[in-house]
């Protein structure tokens, strides 16, 4: 992200940095850019700041201060902490008496000089420098093709959060493994996943009941099952669409976080409790990890295939006898 009063002005630099494979999103003031940040904090990796910028929107030119950069770095600092996400900051000025202001270089220390090529260039390697030193920006690189299918228009900005806690757990796995909780938040991404199936006519509708999404429904239906969706109300799919090893990936994940049997399921929360005593390790969640990056990567892969994503949707009869 970028605060710059003056960035409608500065396009050469814009596209100097795109070249440099740095994605500028710029605002003009702190008060725009920090809203933004808030809201998009999974998706932001580092902020540039102008030393002298607007504190509110909609300021006229001439009222720029040295008080903006301070509150957007207070703010940053911040939503840093309660996301646990640290942002690499960089300031980046024209101001020849900053320059020359030894209390500022002290303050901000590594700041850069606006209008020299040769800055431009030390600016923007050491931007990917510290984004590449972020964990989170590697695990993004390491494991970018399930998270390609974490953004508003495919799966969701919340199920690349939820993968990223999962992953930050397992990334360097314990022996004396603690944390099954994770499966909780693979269920999650699976719920995501389900929802997005239902945005773009892979499910019925009727798969949501009191705002809800029926999983075990979802489930059954993608891989090829006629299910009961409502009191009255049976969903006939035209054919399976779910690959089989992911169907039971993500039923062995929705069993995992189930409290009470289905049927002939195994009441899997007392066969997790089982196994734990005599097998403490995170290879169980290791592996429905990676099984539900896999389901991300399907799902996105089937919605770039706009011919196959058609022949899909709305693929499914509503009655309202169970089908034989």
């Amino acid at each position: 992200m970028w605060i710059d009063d003056e960035y409608q002005q500065l396009t050469a630099f814009s596209k100097l940095a795109l070249l440099n494979d740095i994605v500028l999103v710029p605002f003009q003031s702190t008060e725009e850019g920090m809203a933004y940040l808030a809201a998009n904090m999974n998706t932001i990796n580092a902020v540039l700041l102008d030393a002298m910028a607007f504190q509110k929107k909609g300021q006229e030119e001439g009222t720029e201060s040295r008080k903006a950069l301070y509150e957007a770095w207070e703010q940053i600092t911040a939503l840093g902490s309660a996301h646990q996400k640290p942002l690499p900051r960089f300031v980046l000025t024209g101001q020849l008496s900053l320059l020359r202001d030894t209390g500022f270089q002290e303050q901000y220390e590594g700041f850069f000089r606006k209008g020299s090529s040769e800055e431009n260039q030390r600016l923007f390697g050491a931007i990917k420098q510290a984004i590449d030193d972020l964990p989170q920006a590697q695990l993004r690189h390491r494991y970018a093709p399930a998270f390609a299918a974490c953004t508003p228009d495919v799966v969701s900005e919340k199920a690349g959060r939820m993968l990223l806690e999962v992953l930050q757990a397992i990334d360097n796995p314990q022996t004396n493994h603690q944390d099954d909780t994770k499966f909780n938040t693979l269920r999650i991404i699976i719920d995501e996943v389900f929802a997005a199936a239902i945005r773009h006519r892979l499910l019925p509708a009727q798969c949501v009941s009191r705002g809800e999404i029926n999983q075990r429904n979802c489930s059954d239906i993608l891989s090829g099952k006629p299910k009961k969706v409502s009191d009255t109300e049976f969903a006939t799919p035209a054919t399976a669409l779910l690959p089989a090893i992911l169907a039971t990936a993500v039923n062995t994940c929705l069993d995992l976080t189930s409290t009470a049997s289905h049927g002939d399921r195994v009441n899997t929360a007392s066969a997790l409790a089982g196994l734990r005593q005599t097998v403490r390790t995170p290879y169980l969640l290791v592996a429905l990890t990676h099984q539900i990056m896999d389901l991300l990567v399907w799902f996105n892969t089937l919605r770039l295939d706009t011919e196959r994503l058609a022949r899909h949707q709305g693929a499914w009869t509503i009655s309202a006898a169970r089908p034989r």
